[in-house]
């Protein structure tokens, strides 16, 4: 709350991006209520990553839902079902859900941002963009 206070003073908006990865301090739906009953949503926004709300719990989109109020933008990831990176449509994220979902959220600033951290990517960052780009393109993004 106190670097919301800072932002707002200074004219920047404040999030919080959390991540699944192993010793994080958001992982499961519990961890997500836990944070937010403790954050200023007027003060504090978030930048939901799906690959990671996946990673740690499977209702996503309730998730989203419930804490739409605080979304500004999105980091859009897939995931497989065993929690290993995928690419975009390519894994169990409903895209066009998060997308949704986020167009109605009434502080989201229309920032759709891909990472891609999949094997196939790896192997081939160019063609990991420009399918990505197609697959976006799907979702009329």
């Amino acid at each position: 709350n106190k670097a919301g206070e800072i932002g707002r003073k200074a004219g920047v908006q404040v999030a919080v991006h959390p991540s699944s990865h192993h010793n994080t301090l958001l992982f499961g739906r519990a961890d997500y209520d836990r944070i937010f009953s403790l954050l200023d949503a007027s003060l504090v926004g978030w930048v939901p990553d799906t690959g990671h709300i996946l990673r740690g719990h499977k209702d996503m989109a309730d998730t989203l839902t419930t804490y739409s109020d605080r979304i500004r933008y999105v980091h859009l990831k897939d995931v497989d079902a065993g929690g290993t990176w995928a690419m975009l449509g390519k894994g169990v994220c409903d895209t066009a859900k998060v997308i949704e979902i986020a167009s109605a959220a009434p502080n989201f600033n229309g920032w759709l941002v891909l990472e891609e951290e999949s094997e196939t990517a790896a192997a081939d960052p160019a063609i990991a963009v420009k399918t990505n780009r197609q697959t976006m393109r799907g979702y009329g993004a």
